[in-house]
């Protein structure tokens, strides 16, 4: 079976005209060759600019999608503001931010203070994830080899880029009054 390269309609082998459109049909051959030849164009390595175009739209489409993502996961966290003392959350805010920084000093300066009690769990659950992350840099460094460390490295970077975007979402809740979980990390409670 073949088709005509006209119309695209579906001829017998062997016939020399196009039932539909009355083309004359090329012989097997060159129908062979032309086959071939165009097996060989769609071969052939796509010029520069394509291939960064191609590129830089899947980056696009990758940041849009991480972009939904974070917007997704930024939704599904609580927000335990309204089970606090208005008072208590004016009075700490400065040290419901500075949690980020130094998760123990709420509770060194202001142990009575349940918002500051949040936002300190909220920061030594920051810190874990600081070392965790820590540790599967170096551990991915140390175990791959050649090219593969530089995958190790761009990993690493997403990967402090992501914690760096956390303590951010913590800095801001914290210093503005909010007592809202971190992504990912936020349910756990370490600290009463």
């Amino acid at each position: 079976m073949a088709f005509c390269t006209n119309c695209g309609a579906k001829v017998d082998d062997g016939v020399k005209f196009c039932t539909s459109c009355g083309q004359a049909l090329a012989p097997e051959a060159a129908a062979g060759e032309a086959a071939a030849s165009q097996q060989e164009a769609e071969e052939q390595p796509k010029p520069a600019g394509q291939q960064a175009q191609q590129i830089q739209e899947s980056v696009q489409q990758g940041v849009q999608q991480g972009v939904e993502f974070l917007n997704q996961v930024a939704k599904n966290v609580a927000d335990v503001t309204e089970e606090m003392d208005p008072a208590d959350i004016e009075k700490n805010k400065t040290m419901g931010g500075l949690a980020y920084i130094l998760f123990f000093l709420p509770m060194i300066s202001c142990p009575d203070s349940k918002y500051a009690h949040f936002h300190a769990n909220q920061g030594l659950l920051l810190l874990i994830l600081v070392v965790a992350a820590n540790v599967v840099s170096r551990m991915l460094y140390a175990v791959l080899r050649g090219g593969l460390r530089g995958f190790a490295s761009l990993l690493s970077s997403v990967l402090f880029l992501a914690v760096a975007a956390i303590a951010v979402i913590g800095l801001i809740n914290g210093f503005t009054g909010k007592a809202k979980e971190l992504p990912v990390i936020g349910k756990y409670r370490l600290l009463k």
